[in-house]
């Protein structure tokens, strides 16, 4: 993949975002498979039950909220689509620069202000 004319010291950013986001999947995805199918301690009955940062805290205290687990079943969803995107820009070709851009202008006419 060539980096577009004009992009300078950015010209490796896109390698270095997938690696980054390939070693996020690496490490998030096994934590959020164990919150998901692990049946854990049972929530306490006096911890909130509708709050998304306390159902995290409780999944990190090993407890099993309902909504902490609905929230790992998403975010393991959100994990793979990340994954497959990645995995697929990856495996396809780049096209070929192309040299010249296209750009068509386009004339707008507003109405005049009523006042």
């Amino acid at each position: 993949m060539t980096a577009p004319p004009g992009s300078g010291s950015h010209a490796g950013l896109g390698a270095e975002l997938r690696a980054v986001a390939e070693l996020a999947l690496d490490r998030l995805g096994p934590a959020l498979e164990r919150a998901r199918t692990e049946s854990g301690v049972p929530q306490s009955a006096q911890a909130c039950a509708a709050c998304p940062i306390c159902a995290v805290v409780a999944l990190l205290r090993g407890e099993r909220p309902e909504l902490g687990v609905r929230l790992a079943e998403h975010a393991s969803g959100l994990l793979a689509a990340v994954a497959a995107a990645l995995h697929e820009e990856a495996s396809a070709p780049s096209p070929p620069p192309s040299s010249s851009r296209r750009v068509q202008h386009i004339h707008v006419e507003r109405p005049a202000s009523r006042c």
